[in-house]
């Protein structure tokens, strides 16, 4: 968040990261990380904390990048930032690295889970459930060994 200029508005926080943009494009954006009609000119110095993460969101989302790596995002966010950046996310088209403990995002969005463990790394070829269900054996036929 210390990236925004305190100065801006919303719309021209936005606006600026857009590479090429119409008004029509920057509104629509901004309302769908709930800043509807007049709340884009809001000053980014009087937001609110998760108002100032989703403008960020924002910024981050139209440039013309294809990754993302978004570490324990969801700690610092509001409630209606974490019900929108899934779908925000969901929407992106380049590859989005996630490190998290939030287990609704990860079951939302995750198609392929990287575990390391004591130094070592594990792919698992599914979603967030089907790593879930393979930790479960593999954590199953351990205690079975023990036996």
């Amino acid at each position: 968040m210390d990236i925004l200029d305190p100065g801006k508005t919303v719309f021209k926080t936005v606006q600026d990261a857009i590479p090429v943009s119409n008004i029509g494009i920057v509104k629509n954006l901004c309302a769908a990380l709930l800043f509807p009609g007049d709340s884009v000119d809001k000053r980014t110095d009087i937001l609110s904390g998760g108002e100032k993460s989703r403008v960020v969101l924002a910024t981050l989302l139209v440039r013309p990048v294809n990754l993302l790596i978004l570490d324990e995002h969801t700690n610092h966010l509001d409630i209606p930032a974490r019900e929108v950046l899934p779908e925000a996310l969901k929407s992106f088209t380049g590859t989005v690295v996630i490190f998290s403990h939030d287990r609704y995002f990860l079951k939302f969005l995750v198609t392929r889970v990287f575990a390391i463990d004591h130094g070592e790394m594990i792919a698992y070829e599914g979603p967030y459930e089907y790593y879930q269900s393979k930790i479960k054996t593999q954590s199953q036929d351990r205690m079975a060994s023990l036996a």
